[in-house]
């Protein structure tokens, strides 16, 4: 993304509605699934109690048809065993057994025929009622009279029992072959039933499956739009990281010019004044003067003695001149021996460098010493601190270290870029194309370890410098 090209705002509002609208389809979605289930499980049960009502009611008529047509030929068998008999005696236990056999077919009767739908059945079951009536009256005539002879009971079988018995054997074939074409019509109910089922689910598996996949496919470009917003999102927050570190390096630069400046004016133009100021004073003094006047002079010769060594000072700490005369080493030595005077701390420095470093470089590495050993002096009440130094494998490891209180959890807070005078050091590092790191050593103190690119392979130190960066990095733990 070329810099200064507007990046199109992110709408909340249209995201709020676009996850609305999909949570809408997926709760649609989850609400058809639900009905199609609910429909299948409905319909399943609709078909199981259409299939057990038919069913049992096929079994019912034909135990009530099997069970009439038994008794009826079994009261044919007693009549004709009670007329072949003849004997007047046992004619009242052929009558009970008759009377049985009746009781149980009218019960049977008032049990199913209330049961029957198709009137043309009822008409039938209707028209079986009359003709056992008959038949069981025929059956009171044939035990009331006597035949003599067995011609004669076959005769009065063949007239009286006999065609009433035939007739309503017929009305019970009659009611089997309805119940039979009853039954077939109730199997095509119940295919058709379960077609209609079968046709309604498939729809409604189908209207769900297209509402899914709508649903999927709305989900699918609210992703990709998502991901791409994220994408540019992050390319944005990329280009403007990569800005804040370039306008950071540029700061850095042009701070280290203004101190440069400012060091060499302080030192050219006010250090020369002031020289100038204590040679007149000085002058003044080989004069013959009465005391008064010498010691007002012998005051300003000593003022100004102070503040040329403040000024000095305040030249060397802007931008120390050595640095660029004799190089790195030998700034970090007079600075060292200049904070153990002033702090009371214990430095050194151990440096392995062979050749001088680029001016930058020598910078960046003198302004994060200059910044450690300020927080050191400020913060870790350490009494000791050391300084290393080495070059190899084409780059500089710095490493601070000091035996203080150490930085526990606060470091992770601070090197997470709320301590200013870190997030210098960082800045200092990474523009640079280095790295910066801080840490609790192990036992007790801190240590700060910072490597920097030297764009140049140096293999002859690269043993050297790794042993002490692992080193560090053990006894920071």
């Amino acid at each position: 993304m070329a810099a200064g090209t507007p990046a199109r705002d992110w709408d909340p509002r249209s995201t709020s509605s676009v996850r609305a609208a999909l949570l809408a389809g997926f709760a649609i979605v989850f609400g058809l699934w639900l009905l199609w289930g609910y429909e299948l499980v409905r319909s399943l049960q609709q078909i199981e109690r259409n299939v057990s009502s038919v069913h049992e009611s096929e079994v019912r008529g034909e135990q009530t048809l099997s069970k009439i047509r038994t008794n009826v030929l079994l009261g044919s068998i007693y009549l004709r065993d009670a007329l072949i008999d003849g004997a007047t005696a046992r004619r009242d236990t052929y009558r009970n057994e008759l009377t049985v056999l009746r009781d149980e077919v009218e019960r049977l009767l008032h049990a199913y025929v209330p049961e029957v739908a198709s009137p043309e059945e009822r008409d039938h079951w209707a028209r079986l009622q009359v003709e056992l009536g008959d038949y069981w009256a025929s059956r009171n005539v044939a035990l009331t009279e006597q035949a003599k002879t067995p011609d004669e009971a076959a005769a009065l079988l063949r007239s009286r029992v006999v065609p009433r018995r035939d007739t309503v054997l017929q009305i019970l074939d009659q009611l089997a072959a309805l119940q039979f074409g009853a039954n077939e019509r109730h199997e095509q109910e119940i295919d058709l039933l379960y077609r209609r089922v079968r046709t309604r689910l498939v729809s409604m598996g189908f209207a769900t499956l297209v509402v899914a996949l709508f649903v999927a496919v709305m989900a699918s470009r609210h992703v990709n739009r998502l991901q791409h917003q994220i994408e540019r999102q992050r390319g944005i927050e990329q280009h403007n990281r990569e800005d804040l570190e370039r306008l950071s390096a540029r700061l850095v630069d042009v701070q280290e010019q203004e101190r440069r400046t400012l060091a060499r004016e302080l030192h050219d133009e006010v250090g020369q004044a002031l020289t100038a100021i204590k040679m007149d004073i000085g002058i003044a003094l080989r004069a013959d003067v009465d005391s008064r006047v010498r010691n007002a002079l012998e005051e300003a010769r000593d003022i100004s003695e102070t503040t040329l060594r403040s000024v000095r000072d305040m030249s060397q700490l802007l931008h120390p001149s050595v640095l660029d005369d004799f190089g790195l080493p030998a700034t970090l030595t007079t600075y060292l021996r200049n904070f153990s005077q002033r702090t009371g701390i214990r430095a050194q420095l151990a440096e392995t460098m062979e050749t001088r470093l680029a001016p930058e470089i020598e910078v960046c590495v003198y302004r994060i010493v200059q910044e450690a050993l300020s927080n050191v002096a400020q913060h870790s009440r350490a009494t000791a601190c050391t300084v290393t130094i080495n070059s190899g494998g084409g780059f500089l490891r710095l490493i601070v270290e000091d035996n203080g209180r150490g930085v526990g959890a606060i470091a992770n807070t601070l090197a997470g870029g709320r301590g200013l005078g870190l997030i210098g050091m960082r800045e200092r590092a990474q523009a640079l194309g280095g790295t910066f790191t801080i840490a609790d050593r192990e036992g007790t103190g801190t240590i700060v370890v910072v490597t920097l690119p030297l764009g140049a392979a140096d293999a002859d130190g690269d043993a050297a410098g790794e042993d002490a960066v692992d080193a560090a990095v053990r006894r920071a733990g």
